[in-house]
């Protein structure tokens, strides 16, 4: 479903448009009750909400307090109301990770198709529990008490996938991903099965890269794109401790050609799905068998 737009909005206005959303949402207000209680049209509330009509420190002060948030959370999104448009954001995790942050949700939730690169691990809206349980266990990061509540965030996040109206999503994943072997040849065989099941879903297309067709790491670590019709585009990076989204044109132009030389390169849908299942069958021996 293509959405429309009668202006560009900016990253961080539609990011403070999903956040003034949640809160309404969570308050259980309609956008006609909260415009009665604010004195303003409907209209006026849903543009704030698509991030259409600018709004000051006051507007969201004033909506986040009327839907009963907390102080906290006023002062959090009131933070975001401050910052400028610029073409660069940078967004720290803090004690997140980032399948619970919330920028990132926001832009993926608004997006219309969504192109992701991942070299080195299976992209996380893809991983089943498994694999991301051993590839946090693995990495060593997470305290042990924390590492189920992040799988979880891990998993919930795939929800977007299943979403009626979910974006276009095309995923680039490096053979070197898929080679690496993460919780064991159980784990990987489920990992690539659940990739081949992935692929037949509506608005998820899967593409492998072969070591043949390009080393891993030609391109950088991993980074996704998002596309909205009649906005900027988006471009996301992922690093330990903070993220970064960037809106520049020429930076973008930089991983637009990234994906046009990925695409040309990749294994198509079909012969994707069929090099997965042989993976897939590859992995399925006892974990002593010989590689």
């Amino acid at each position: 479903m293509v959405r429309n737009s009668r202006r560009n909005v900016a990253a961080r206005s539609r990011e403070l448009g999903a956040e003034l959303r949640r809160a309404r949402l969570t308050g259980k207000l309609t956008a006609r009750q909260l415009s009665r209680k604010l004195g303003c049209s409907e209209s006026k509330v849903s543009r704030m909400e698509t991030g259409d009509r600018g709004a000051s420190e006051f507007d969201v002060t004033t909506f986040l307090a009327h839907c009963g948030s907390s102080q906290r959370e006023i002062r959090r999104v009131v933070e975001i109301a401050r910052e400028s448009n610029d073409s660069y954001r940078i967004r720290k995790h803090s004690e997140q990770l980032p399948d619970e942050l919330r920028s990132l949700i926001a832009q993926e939730t608004t997006a219309d198709a969504i192109s992701i690169y991942e070299p080195m691990v299976i992209p996380g809206l893809l991983q089943t529990e498994d694999y991301a349980r051993a590839l946090f266990g693995q990495a060593g990061l997470i305290p042990a008490d924390d590492l189920e509540a992040r799988v979880a965030a891990r998993i919930e996040r795939q929800s977007i996938l299943r979403r009626r109206n979910a974006p276009e999503f095309t995923f680039f994943v490096h053979e070197q991903a898929l080679r690496s072997d993460i919780g064991g040849r159980q784990v990987m065989h489920e990992q690539a099965l659940h990739l081949v099941l992935n692929s037949g879903r509506a608005r998820c297309t899967v593409r492998v890269l072969p070591d043949s067709a390009m080393p891993c790491g030609l391109f950088g670590g991993g980074f996704r794109v998002m596309r909205y019709a009649g906005n900027t585009p988006l471009a996301y990076l992922e690093h330990q401790t903070a993220s970064l989204f960037l809106e520049d044109p020429t930076d973008i132009s930089v991983y637009s050609n990234i994906l046009r030389k990925l695409a040309a390169d990749a294994l198509d849908e079909g012969q994707s799905r069929e090099w997965l299942a042989t993976l897939a069958s590859e992995y399925d021996q006892p974990e002593d068998a010989p590689q």
